[in-house]
C-alpha cells in the first residue's frame, strides 16, 4: 500500500492545501490514481466532512476514491510544518493520504492500524527524521512486527 515512490521527506511545503496537494501528486506518481482532479475534489468533501488531523503533529486524511483500483497510502513529512487546523493547534509535519476503493471499507481499517501505529511519540519522531525513503519503509516493518509479536494484556 505504501511505497518509496509515494514518499516525500522533508517537504518544504507552506499549506494545508499545498500539502494535500503533494499527497495528491504522490499518489498520481505511484500508479495508484488516474485523475488528480477527481481525488482532490473528494479530499477537499472529506475534509468538509470534518479535519483529519490527530494532534501530535499528525494527519490522516482517509478518503473513497471513485478512481483506486487497490487501497493505497502516500506520505510525506514537512520540514517546518503546516497549520492544518489540528487540534492541539501544533503544525503538522507528518501526513497520510489514505485512498481506497469506493466499494470497499478497508481503508477505514487501513487508518485504523495506521493510528495505533502512529500512537507511539518515539516511533512518529523516528518517521519524521527518516534520511530516507528506505529508511521510511524499513522503521513501518520493524514497527509492524514489534507490534505483531508483542503478546496480548
Amino acid at each position: 500500500m505504501l511505497n518509496e515512490s509515494m514518499i516525500e521527506l522533508g517537504a518544504e511545503l507552506y499549506s494545508k492545501g499545498e500539502a494535500l496537494d503533494e499527497l495528491i501528486r504522490l499518489q498520481k506518481r505511484g500508479g495508484m490514481i488516474e485523475h488528480p482532479k477527481v481525488l482532490k475534489r473528494e479530499v477537499i468533501e472529506r475534509e468538509n466532512r470534518g479535519n483529519t488531523a490527530a494532534g501530535c503533529r499528525i494527519a490522516i486524511c482517509d478518503v473513497m476514491h471513485s478512481g483506486s483500483a487497490k487501497t493505497a497510502i502516500s506520505a510525506v513529512t514537512i520540514r517546518d510544518g503546516v497549520d492544518y487546523g489540528a487540534p492541539d493547534r501544533r503544525r503538522v509535519k507528518l501526513i497520510f493520504m489514505i485512498a481506497g476503493k469506493s466499494d470497499s471499507d478497508e481503508h477505514i481499517k487501513v487508518k485504523a492500524q495506521l493510528q495505533k501505529l502512529l500512537s507511539d511519540p518515539t516511533f512518529t519522531a523516528q518517521l519524521r527524521a527518516a534520511q530516507d525513503q528506505k529508511a521510511f519503509l524499513a522503521l513501518f516493518d520493524q514497527k509492524e512486527n514489534r507490534h505483531v509479536k508483542q503478546p496480548p494484556r
